[in-house]
Formats: structure tokens, sequence, C-alpha cells
């Protein structure tokens, strides 16, 4: 009798460990339907292919909400919109020519909040990487400085809007960036992150055209060039989109991705992927597992490429509201793995997923490293744990990151498929575990986290330090 006791108790546990270990049925239909129906992949060719580039403020942006809205309310999906204003910056027909030697139109794009400015003529010089020491070792005073794209031997790279302010500062007209990346590619950015007029004009430059003007500064010739900047800042009124699906308490995680992008190309994969994994994410828990503990809250953040600007608006709207995690989707490919973004009560999940989901071959894993200048760092720097995934991008995708080349084409539904599948289970695991007893954490907390990992540095150099 009390061997069959003995027996009986051995059979239940295991059972209850093999219950433990068995993958739900919801995984494997969120799964299946990510990959037979995956509607991420038509929703973002219709928002690339009607709307185009979407930045800020355009009316290729509220487009591209209206196809997005209307995509999820055809699935029964009520979103809104959360009004905000900002800085907001126009794109004009500036011009940017060589004079001397030759003459030649340069291929230039103008970097985000850089200003109106009459046309002017102005000689050519070589700043190296924009440190300040070597600028203030330069007479660059009513010269236009070309920064090139090359480490500097010793200290840090500055900062694009460093490098415009240091020059600036010095008396110079302008400022032209070469870009690292040949096939007459130019780099879009922003010169500010807080939304200021840029000081002096600032242009990203072809690698190909940059290194042809410093052949001919270094190697002694003259060289002249005119500039008409016709770009202007504005203030502009745009919107997040907010999509919840209440649980039981009220208490809740944000799922988010930046709906913006830049204007040269169309935002496919920056970050046209991250806006169509959200939404199909969206689509997977409302369909599959739209019950949960943890209510679910879906944010397509604007106007992240001019600073942030739509996740800064939300976190400061939503300040009093009790937000345990936030999950970020930025230019989301394949995901290999899981990145706990410092926050450690996170890893023990992880390490319970990742054995869970060996069909996707998440070779990283699990790490546990925090980076700045994405959606997730309003809410980081509040003390609300964060999440991204790691990711991985083909060559032909990430190379045309801020370009002209950022365009459907290059974008894969398989990637698509598995993203949404992987991050859909994370969300759902995540939303249902109040043993976690996920909290805020205190302001020193975050800034000890952020100084250990040295991300104090480029946060200061930001003006983004909040410390």
């Amino acid at each position: 009798m009390k061997l069959q006791r003995i027996a009986l108790i051995v059979f239940v546990g295991l059972a209850f460990a093999f219950a433990g270990d068995r993958i739900p049925d919801y995984w494997n239909l969120m799964i299946g339907s990510a990959f037979t129906e995956n509607h991420a992949y038509p929703v973002l060719q219709k928002i690339c292919d009607r709307a185009g580039g979407r930045l800020t403020g355009t009316v290729q942006n509220e487009k591209a909400q209206d196809i997005l809205i209307g995509e999820l309310k055809a699935l029964g999906l009520n979103a809104k919109r959360e009004y905000f204003e900002i800085p907001g910056w126009v794109r004009g027909d500036d011009d940017v020519r060589m004079l001397e030697p030759t003459e030649r139109k340069l291929r230039a794009v103008a970097l985000g909040y850089v200003q109106k400015t009459p046309g002017f003529q102005a000689q050519v010089v070589f700043g190296f990487s924009g440190q300040k020491k070597i600028l203030d070792s330069l007479n660059i005073k009513n010269k236009i400085v070309l920064i090139g794209y090359e480490r500097p031997e010793k200290g840090q790279r500055p900062l694009r809007a460093q490098v415009i302010r240091f020059a600036a500062d010095k008396g110079a007209k302008a400022v032209l960036f070469i870009n690292r990346k040949i096939g007459g590619l130019c780099l879009a950015g922003t010169s500010s992150f807080q939304g200021d007029p840029a000081p002096i004009p600032a242009f990203s430059i072809t690698k190909e055209e940059g290194l042809w003007l410093k052949r001919l500064v270094t190697s002694g010739q003259k060289v002249v060039v005119q500039m008409t900047v016709r770009s202007y800042c504005k203030p502009v009124k745009t919107s997040n989109i907010v999509l919840t699906l209440p649980g039981k308490v009220k208490d809740k995680i944000v799922l988010g991705a930046h709906f913006d992008s830049w204007d040269l190309g169309q935002g496919s994969i920056d970050n046209g992927l991250g806006t169509a994994i959200l939404f199909d994410v969206a689509r997977l828990i409302a369909r599959y597992h739209p019950n949960n503990y943890y209510t679910l809250e879906f944010v397509w953040f604007n106007g992240e490429e001019l600073g942030l600007w739509g996740s800064k608006k939300y976190v400061a709207r939503h300040q009093n509201e009790s937000i345990l995690a936030m999950i970020n989707m930025d230019m989301t490919g394949r995901v290999t793995g899981f990145d706990a973004m410092g926050f450690d009560e996170f890893v023990p999940l992880f390490k319970e997923l990742v054995p869970k989901l060996t069909g996707f071959n998440l070779t990283q894993a699990v790490t546990n490293k925090p980076w700045t200048n994405s959606d997730h760092a309003p809410f980081m720097l509040q003390g609300i744990p964060v999440i991204t995934t790691n990711a991985h991008l083909d060559k032909d995708q990430v190379n045309y990151y801020h370009s002209f080349g950022d365009t459907f084409d290059k974008v894969r539904p398989d990637y698509l498929a598995q993203s949404a599948a992987v991050i859909s289970i994370l969300a759902s695991e995540l939303a249902n575990r109040p043993q976690m007893h996920l909290r805020r954490h205190s302001k020193k907390q975050i800034k000890q986290m952020l100084e250990h990992f040295g991300l104090d540095r480029i946060l200061k150099s930001e003006n983004e330090w909040p410390f």
C-alpha cells in the first residue's frame, strides 16, 4: 500500500511537470495564424505604397494613420488617436552645389530642424570627426565644415548635434556630414533631440561626393560650395495611435513601435517592420488570447525620428497610471532572442521561453544590455522596466536605413510572421504572470543602472540625462 501511494504521488508529480512543459494551445494557434494568415505584410504594403514616407506632420503621415486605423477597425479593434503638438519640421527644396574648382549640384539631405537660410557661398574646410578640440584648432569662421565618418584615434566621436553646436560656436557657416555607406546614399537624421532650430545649416552628403570634397580640400585645392536652405521649422499637431485590450486589472503592459519614418524612402524597414509586427501582435492576442490578467495597450508612436516625441508625450500623459512594463519594436527583424535591457526580473521568464520555442532558432537566447535612442527610453527613464528583442536583418535591409532605399521591396514576410508569433507569446505570458511582481524602479536605481552600462555619456551628450 505504501509503495502504491508513493508511486501515485510520483505519477501525479510527473503529470504536473509534463503539464507545465506542455505548449499551450493558444501558442500554436498564434504561431499558425502568424504564418498562414500573416496580416502584417499586406498591411505594411498598403501603408508604404499608398502613403509613402511618414515624416511627422506631413499629409503622408496622416494618410498612413488612417490606413492603419481602418485596418484595425476591420478586425473589430477600435483604436483611438491621442493628439499632441511638437516642434515640427518641413523639408524644402534645398540646394547644395559646388562652385569651385568645378560646378556640380551635390546630392545632399538637410538634417531635421535645419532652418530656412538665404543663399550663401563659403569655402570648405575638413573638420575630421568634428571633435571640439579639433574644430577649436582650425580656422572655420565663415567656412563650411566637412565632417568625415571615421572614428577618431583618441576620444569619443561626437554626435551630429554636438558637432553642429561646436561649429556654430566657432563661427562656421554650415556643416556637411559624409555618409559612411557607398552607393550614393544620404543618411537622414535630426540635428536636435529637443526640437531646437539648428544654429547653422547641416546636411548629409554621399560618401562618394564627400570623399571627393575631402581629397580636394586636403590636397590644398580651394573648394567653394553654395547653399540655399528652404527647409524650415514649424509646430505641428499629430497623434499616437492607441489600442487597449482590457485585462482583469487596470495595471498595464505597453507594446510599442514608432509609426513615423523619414521621408526619403517609404520607411518600410525603419520602422515599417515594427509598425506591422505590432499590428499582427494585436490581431493575434485579440483573437486567440483576449482575456488576460493585465491590460495590454498597443501604441504606435509618432515623432520618434525627430526626438522620441510620441513616447515622451505618452509617458507624460499616462504618468499616473500603473504601467508595469514596456515592450518596444524598432526595426525588428527575425527574432533571435530577448533582451532584458538591464532589468534582471525578466531573465527567468526569457530563460523559460527560449527552450520552448525551439523552432524559431533563437541563437542569441537571452541578453541583458540596455541601449538608447528609441521609444523605450522615456519609459526606462521613468523607472518602467522595458524589453526589446534581439533580431536579425539582412544586409540589404539594414543598409538603406534612413535613406532613399528604405522601400517595401526589402521586407520579408517570413520575418514579420516569425516576430509576430514570438512577441505575441511573450506578451501573453507577461500579461498573465502577477507572480513576477513587476514594479517601477526608483530614480536612484535607474541612474545606477544606466551608469553601469555606460549610457549616461550618450544621454548627457544628447541633453536627455534627467538626473
